[in-house]
């Protein structure tokens, strides 16, 4: 029996209680002298604000719901019913009261072509400054997106992954604003395409200038890198125009991969290194990408099996943590 209110009376028949030694947590027990009913006094509000926090605790962690519920000695499905009232709402991100110097974007798929996060943090402290979820990403998304900054201003910077989408609202909403593209995503996508061992020489000779990117620092580095792509450009653009032709008459270029690799390379190389000129802008979006999509991704696969709107608040929850939120129990 659990009691309730301010007052030590009996729930039955209303009589005053009398104090009978503790339970085997350490909590005071009350007895009723007319029913001889016994049982412990809590009050509801502060119940459910434990529950509350541990609801939080669980979903911006690692331990599984089993862990949780073997600390509070029920089961999962006791567990279980103790959060589903803290599920109605989403929390949101504060009002954005002014645009950082350096904006780094960029968005995590939840479930692609249904559900997608887009998020911006400030480049000079890591602190999330806004989120939106979408359908996917796309040109119409990101302008919306930033259009939530475009009335404090515009950032010097913008760290991202060049996604069409995003450049093409960024032309839109900030014309003219500096692009430093994101060399992980860079580096990661021509390495996916060319795999560890490629066949060919050109092929060998691509990655190996690839790999070098993430080591440049400085303008001279910069410079020699580019004077060494161009070579290779040159001694293997008549290999590169080698075409495989069909019985049917259809013919294509025999070494596609080799040519969208150049094609990245070219085409990121304007916006690849801001970062030599001025070395507070970041090469990368790890600040995002790292700090926060990977910790997100992390969460997911720790609590997999949750559906897509409860991995929705999971994800918002942790980035109002991260915000400097403090969750409260009205916010539901």
């Amino acid at each position: 029996m659990t009691l309730s209110g301010a007052k030590k009376r009996c729930l039955s028949c209303k009589e005053p209680m009398q104090r009978w030694g503790k339970t085997p947590q350490g909590k005071q027990r009350w007895r009723c002298a007319s029913c001889k009913d016994s049982g412990i006094k809590s009050r509801d509000d502060h119940r459910e604000k434990k529950r509350w926090s541990l609801f939080i605790k669980w979903l911006t962690s690692k331990w599984s719901l089993e862990d949780f519920a073997e600390q509070e000695r029920v089961d999962t499905r006791t567990i279980s019913r103790w959060f589903e009232p803290f599920w109605n709402t989403v929390p949101q991100p504060l009002p954005v009261t002014y645009v950082p110097r350096i904006l780094i974007i960029d968005g995590t798929v939840l479930l692609r072509g249904v559900l997608t996060l887009l998020i911006a943090s400030d480049g000079d402290t890591g602190r999330p400054l806004f989120w939106m979820p979408v359908i996917r990403e796309n040109a119409e998304a990101w302008e919306q997106f930033l259009d939530v900054f475009h009335a404090h201003g515009a950032p010097d910077v913008v760290v991202c992954d060049a996604q069409k989408g995003l450049l093409k609202a960024l032309g839109t909403v900030f014309p003219g604003v500096l692009v430093q593209r994101c060399m992980t995503h860079v580096i990661r996508q021509a390495k996916g395409w060319l795999t560890q061992h490629p066949k060919t020489k050109a092929g060998r000779e691509l990655l190996a200038l690839v790999l070098l990117l993430s080591g440049i620092r400085t303008i001279r580095q910069k410079r020699r890198w580019i004077r060494r792509f161009r070579s290779w450009r040159r001694r293997h653009d008549k290999f590169l125009r080698e075409r495989t032709t069909a019985v049917s008459g259809r013919s294509w270029y025999t070494h596609r991969v080799l040519r969208g690799v150049r094609s990245l390379l070219t085409n990121a190389s304007p916006d690849l290194f801001r970062f030599v000129r001025d070395q507070s802008i970041p090469k990368t979006s790890n600040i995002v990408e790292g700090g926060v999509n990977a910790r997100l991704k992390e969460l997911i696969r720790c609590h997999r099996g949750m559906p897509l709107q409860k991995q929705l608040v999971m994800c918002c929850w942790y980035l109002a943590k991260r915000q400097g939120q403090k969750p409260t129990l009205n916010v539901y």
